[in-house]
């Protein structure tokens, strides 16, 4: 079962880390030459911040300040579309600082843009060795592994992680999410609960929602489902939930109008048909 909306958002969501220099680290004649690369970077201008760092490393010796420059020159030109450069660029930067996570996590990244998987797994395990506390490493190691269908290693992370960041909403989703794809729907069940509890929105009552229809708890699914379209009236999903809700009270009508909402607002119309057979 895939999921969808904030929490696909989230689960996807591949950040720049630290970006580890600012202008107060640099000399003075190059202070603003930093404020118009951070500027870049806010309009996106990809191109122009890539040319502005490369002439603040031809004007630099320091080799510690030079790594995390190309780690973000590297971050920079995977966002513009070079993944081959920025890879390149932040072997270079984990060369210079073979000791930096910051690097290596953003490397990691990059590797999984571009679905390399084993590179980006051999990361995280890189960064698990210099800094075993460092949460990310087994969220985005974790979803790799979920996502590539290793759940027991998937489970070992996400666990972990847990036990780091408890109550984060990444964690949750991403344990929802595993429970939900290994089709432990008590477990999901329970995080998003969790989830609701601390930030009720529609795709958290949908989520919950799916997993009491595959327990066949109608009445929990029918009462998340109307909670959930009071937020958001228009969330496919929920339309989804209540046409799955529908076929199970036999209301064929109803179920078919309920798939034909959810495919207009948006809903896979594959993955509609896969789960109501028709």
């Amino acid at each position: 079962m895939k999921t969808t909306g904030r929490i696909l958002y989230i689960l996807s969501l591949i950040l720049l880390s630290s970006w580890g220099v600012s202008a107060a680290d640099i000399e003075d004649e190059t202070v603003s030459t930093w404020a118009e690369i951070e500027r870049y970077i806010a309009q996106g201008s990809w191109e122009e911040a890539d040319s502005a760092i490369v002439s603040i490393l031809g004007r630099r010796t320091d080799d510690a300040t030079d790594a995390m420059l190309l780690s973000n020159l590297g971050m920079i030109r995977h966002y513009a579309g070079n993944d081959s450069l920025a890879i390149e660029t932040l072997t270079q930067a984990n060369a210079a600082a073979p000791a930096s996570v910051t690097i290596l996590a953003n490397r990691a990244k990059v590797y999984t843009a571009m679905g390399r998987v084993v590179e980006a797994v051999g990361d995280y395990n890189r960064i698990e060795l210099l800094d075993p506390s460092y949460a990310d490493t087994y969220l985005f190691r974790g979803l790799l592994y979920l996502y590539n269908g290793f759940f027991e290693d998937a489970l070992a992370d996400l666990q972990h992680l847990e036990t780091l960041r408890p109550d984060k909403e990444e964690t949750l989703i991403a344990l929802a999410s595993l429970y939900t794809i290994t089709d432990d729907y008590e477990n999901a069940n329970s995080y998003y609960t969790r989830l609701l509890s601390a930030a009720p929105c529609a795709e958290y009552f949908a989520g919950r929602a799916m997993c009491a229809l595959q327990l066949d708890r109608l009445v929990d699914a029918s009462e998340d489902i109307a909670d959930g379209l009071q937020l958001d009236p228009d969330y496919s999903e929920l339309y989804l939930c209540r046409a799955i809700l529908n076929k199970k009270r036999y209301l064929t009508a109803d179920a078919h109008t309920d798939a034909d909402r959810a495919i207009a607002l948006g809903a896979n119309p594959v993955r509609v048909k896969a789960l109501l057979g028709f």
